[in-house]
């Protein structure tokens, strides 16, 4: 039986091509060893990062309810080469498309705003849930923490009474990665 898909969007994190960092693996293990299909897109450029929501956000991608965004972030949104693009503008491109879908930013210090702007982005785009860091994360801790809370979301429906027991499951793995800082809010805490 496959799981539910993944939808990720990664960033170029190097200006130097030849450093080939990625959660791509991530990706393709969760793949191999519990079947849980993906599609992988990466985006060096705000455009292509802005296409590529919109196409998530399609009809026919709804067996990917999980968006996966890997960036480099600060406070209240992501970086695309020199761009910064906060929570609010990701919002409007994803204006009430997100029922029953969840949203992983893989972006250090990305959440780390009010919760009032957390709960207006999940009421506008409509997402069952939010979740990401706090703080700057190191790599290899981060990844751990993301391959184990994509894992997580497979076992339970994405749905009113589905997300209670996800939020749950997130935050005890969390526990695991306290210095993380890594947050979940969902549609019922707001």
């Amino acid at each position: 039986m496959k799981g539910k898909g993944i939808f990720c969007l990664e960033a170029k994190w190097y200006n130097d091509l030849r450093k080939k960092s990625s959660v791509r693996p991530i990706l393709e293990l969760l793949e191999m060893n519990s079947n849980i299909p993906y599609i992988y897109a990466d985006c060096a450029t705000a455009a292509e990062f802005e296409f590529f929501l919109k196409k998530w956000a399609l009809k026919k991608y709804i067996s990917y309810p999980i968006l996966y965004l890997a960036f480099h972030g600060s406070e209240n949104g992501i970086w695309i080469s020199n761009q910064f693009i906060t929570l609010d503008e990701i919002s409007l491109i994803l204006k009430g498309k997100c029922t029953n879908k969840i949203i992983l930013f893989a972006s250090c210090s990305t959440i780390n705003i009010d919760m009032i702007n957390l709960k207006n982005f999940l009421q506008t785009t409509d997402a069952l849930a939010i979740c990401g860091y706090k703080l700057i994360v190191p790599w290899i801790q981060s990844t751990a923490l993301e391959l184990m809370i994509l894992s997580a979301m497979q076992d339970n429906c994405f749905d009113g009474r589905g997300i209670a027991a996800i939020k749950l499951k997130l935050d005890e793995i969390a526990k695991m990665f306290t210095p993380l800082e890594f947050t979940i809010l969902t549609k019922k805490e707001i």
